[in-house]
């Protein structure tokens, strides 16, 4: 946190099941996020990595208010946005923005570029005569030109869709943005680019942004800080060059170790994620049943330690 101010966005406690299976006594549910909190200062980007199924994109959904809680808060300027009266909500939509994972079904293929820009100046009552002076810039921050606002989504490549999709979400000036897997369908060329967009929208627009992937080395690239979840609980969270430097959690090294070499001469023996091998242990580390040091005292709860400024959830760290 920069000096003494206040986070942009600060979650506390965040948990979210859904319903799966129900019987007459009976009901099971799934933890898609487990007790999860941090925080997002302004101009941070903040990284979410994991598995499918890890709780990320539950996370963005709950901080949009896109979906409901069963518990936590979700803190955005100094307001819990479950408690904002409806023109406080309209002002939170207009203040935060979303990037999803594919453009070819985000974008509206029936409209022109300039129609998809325009879309949230419509919602939030822009005045007209103040819209296409938006529009423009916001074609020209997200890297494109005039020329571009009379095409079509098909026309487009899937960068360019891209970068349309970042000036629509970039369109009302907000404070947060939420990127969930927003180069996971892009050429690798492509993603560094779009990386690179991100990070100068930050830097010149003091915006903060949570980054969603499964990707570790994109993630790293970009994020200042980093959570690792796994089955929706937060096994490790830090400033991402500590993480990357020296992992302490057992899943998060498992995770480095498995991304593929940058050169063919790096080449090593990929240490794959182990397969289920034990029992899942009620009360016990939600890693236990893959964890390769996994001891007798893992079939209890680990408390999360702060260890130099990180979060673990382990017994060892």
């Amino acid at each position: 946190m920069e000096g003494n101010s206040p986070p942009l966005l600060k979650v506390e406690h965040l948990s979210k099941k859904y319903l799966i299976k129900k019987k007459l006594f009976y009901k099971e549910f799934f933890t898609a996020v487990d007790d999860v909190s941090f925080e997002v200062d302004r101009s941070e980007i903040l990284g979410l990595v994991g598995e499918s199924g890890s709780g990320k994109s539950t996370i963005g959904k709950l901080i949009l208010k896109l979906i409901e809680k069963d518990s936590g808060n979700v803190i955005f300027k100094g307001r819990s946005i479950f408690e904002l009266s409806k023109r406080e909500e309209k002002k939170f939509r207009k203040e935060t923005g979303v990037i999803f994972q594919d453009p070819r079904t985000s974008l509206n293929p029936r409209l022109t570029v300039y129609k998809i820009i325009e879309e949230p100046l419509v919602v939030h009552n822009i005045e007209r005569e103040k819209r296409k002076e938006k529009i423009i810039k916001a074609i020209y921050d997200a890297g494109l030109d005039e020329s571009f606002l009379d095409r079509y989504p098909s026309e487009l490549s899937g960068g360019q869709r891209q970068r349309v999709a970042i000036a629509r979400a970039i369109v009302l000036d907000p404070d947060l943005i939420l990127a969930d897997e927003p180069t996971s369908a892009l050429d690798v060329s492509v993603q560094l680019q779009i990386i690179s967009l991100l990070e100068k929208l930050k830097k010149e627009k003091k915006i903060s942004i949570i980054f969603i992937s499964h990707d570790l080395n994109v993630v790293g690239s970009i994020s200042d800080s980093l959570i690792v979840l796994y089955r929706g609980k937060i096994m490790e969270k830090g400033r991402t060059k500590d993480i990357i430097k020296n992992p302490f959690h057992p899943y998060t090294k498992i995770l480095f170790d498995s991304l593929p070499p940058d050169h063919p001469s790096h080449r090593k023996k990929i240490n794959e994620i182990p397969e289920i091998e034990r029992e899942d242990i009620p009360g016990g580390c939600l890693f236990y049943h893959r964890c390769p040091i996994a001891e007798e005292k893992c079939k209890k709860e680990p408390v999360i330690k702060k260890i130099h400024g990180r979060e673990v959830y382990c017994h060892f760290a």
